[in-house]
């Protein structure tokens, strides 16, 4: 009973956040805030949040200005105070409950919160910036001068730009709508100097002529992004379909290339019935056709075509001795060095020798690097061989293609153009996958991938003459397509066929090689994280939340 509790705790702590987080929406948010004549500002926020399932409270994250604080904070819900919990910035606002509709006041103090100057008093404030996580369904901000007063000034930025709305008596209200998590918005509103005559100056100059400069500049940037939107937005459709129409063109390049490469491989191909008669060694064969990747079933392939080739020849099931070292492929002496001299002894390989050698954790580094060093060889030998297509043409055409896609991928969300943004993406993913990957297969190539194709499944080779049944066998062990794990292995006295005698040394060199790999392989692995806020002017901000 200890163990299953202790094991919960440990469950609850370690599981992700995200599985307690509180359902809620801000359905509606008002934010008044008065000027007085003293420089200060009192501000008071009604929050209505409807709550799905359980919560503890709501958060308000209220990040000064440089040069302002914030004082005095206290919130209540129908003339009730309520507890609140400061850490740094955040308020937490502590009213729990369930599957409720809940409206929140919040009062505090902007101290110094106002720019006093000869002519003008600037009160400029982010009530949230861009480190917000919750969205504002509906808000609304007013800002109040101490008395009836003439407006100089009134704009907002970003998410309040444009949503200025000016009364007679001087109140300014900001009628922002849906404000999404992640946006910022600052609001400004400037009056008479007169009506702050007991704040001490800011700065002895005039504003006014300055502020209003900074709207107006604000504004033509504005038209200026609207109209390259309007522009940017009949371009679009041309500028995506047409580069849709290079990615076509370069499917359709592709395409009728592989077809006439695969007439003349159909046209130069043995037709089947033996194996491939080519240069290139067996491992680099497996290689090819896995894509240059090699495993230990390739290794036990390896060292049975040594075997075949006389280099190697079976004392036992588990015991082997070198005959020459005579081989045709550097990849063929890395193997014969590292099982017959580094493992091995005085011309002789056991496999409980290799099984001895990885109980020492001293030679995992060792056999790593060896296993590496004949895997690197192997690649070596195949990619000699004119099996890829070496000009690069179409690669470099797809490769400026990305080049010209990567601007548009950035410029239409700029602009709000997201489904253009999507296009772009896409078109871009494609033209890098292309000039990456597209590397096709010359004749010789495909003429070899097709004579190998059908070893990939199937035992049809058990019919083919005896020189080439098993190199077929080997290829299949090799390619990881015959389990020497699983299927019957027949008796060594049984064994009638030349290809069962390999079948009955792979599954104990495989077992072995597979143990020997499982027991030096290293992994590793890393993670990180990252959080940030206060991006409004002044460094400003704030935003809202729940718990």
């Amino acid at each position: 009973m200890k163990k299953t509790i202790v094991l919960f705790f440990f469950l609850f702590i370690l599981m992700p956040a995200s599985v307690f987080a509180v359902d809620y929406e801000i359905n509606d948010t008002e934010i008044t805030a008065v000027l007085k004549t003293d420089g200060g500002v009192e501000v008071k926020e009604t929050h209505e949040y409807s709550f799905d399932g359980e919560f503890n409270g709501i958060t308000r994250t209220l990040i000064p200005k440089e040069n302002t604080s914030i004082s005095n904070v206290r919130a209540s819900e129908n003339g009730t105070n309520l507890d609140i919990e400061q850490e740094d910035e955040l308020y937490k606002v502590h009213r729990s409950g369930s599957d409720e509709t809940v409206s929140i006041d919040l009062f505090y103090t902007i101290e110094n919160g106002l720019n006093v100057y000869e002519d003008v008093a600037d009160f400029y404030w982010p009530f949230f910036d861009d480190s917000n996580e919750s969205t504002y369904e509906n808000m609304s901000i007013t800002i109040e001068p101490p008395e009836a007063a003439e407006v100089k000034a009134a704009y907002g930025e970003h998410e309040a730009y444009n949503t200025e709305r000016i009364q007679e008596d001087g109140r300014v209200t900001f009628e922002l709508g849906e404000v999404p998590s992640g946006e910022k918005g600052n609001v400004r509103v400037v009056y008479d100097a007169g009506l702050f005559q007991g704040v001490p100056l800011t700065s002895e100059t005039q504003m006014l002529n300055e502020i209003q400069a900074e709207e107006q500049a604000l504004r033509d940037q504005v038209m200026a992004r609207e109209a390259q939107q309007d522009r940017w937005g009949g371009l679009a459709p041309f500028i995506t379909g047409s580069l849709a129409a290079a990615a076509l063109l370069l499917i359709v390049h592709g395409y009728r290339k592989r077809q006439e490469v695969l007439r003349e491989a159909e046209r130069q191909s043995s037709g089947g019935g033996r194996f491939p008669k080519e240069s290139m060694s067996l491992p680099a064969m497996i290689a090819f056709m896995k894509h240059g990747q090699l495993s230990t079933s390739a290794l036990t392939a390896a060292l049975l075509d040594l075997v075949r080739k006389g280099n190697i020849e079976e004392v036992s099931e588990k015991e082997f001795k070198l005959i020459h070292r005579n081989t045709e492929y550097e990849h063929e002496s890395i193997l014969i060095h590292w099982l017959f001299d580094e493992i091995g002894h005085d011309g002789e390989f056991h496999v409980e020798e290799m099984e001895a050698y990885v109980k020492d954790e001293d030679n995992h580094e060792s056999y790593q690097s060896q296993y590496n060093t004949w895997c690197a060889a192997v690649k070596k030998e195949y990619k000699q061989y004119d099996l890829y297509v070496t000009s690069g043409k179409p690669r470099w055409i797809s490769g400026i293609a990305a080049l010209m896609t990567l601007p548009f991928v950035i410029l239409f969300p700029y602009y709000g153009f997201f489904m253009w943004m999507a296009a772009a993406i896409g078109l871009l993913i494609f033209f890098l996958f292309f000039a990456i990957a597209y590397q096709p297969l010359t004749v010789e190539g495909h003429r070899i991938k097709k004579d190998l194709q059908p070893l990939t499944q199937g035992e049809e080779w058990k019919a083919w003459d005896k020189e080439d049944q098993v190199p077929a066998l080997l290829y299949q062990i090799g390619s990881g397509n015959w389990d020497l794990l699983t299927k019957n292995t027949p008796a060594l006295s049984s064994a009638s066929n030349d290809w069962m005698i390999f079948i009955i040394l792979g599954a104990a060199l495989h077992n072995s090689f597979d143990s020997a790999e499982q027991h030096t392989a290293v992994t590793a692995s890393t993670g990180v994280g990252a959080g940030g806020g206060g991006t409004g002017v002044g460094g400003g901000g704030g935003g809202s939340g729940a718990f």
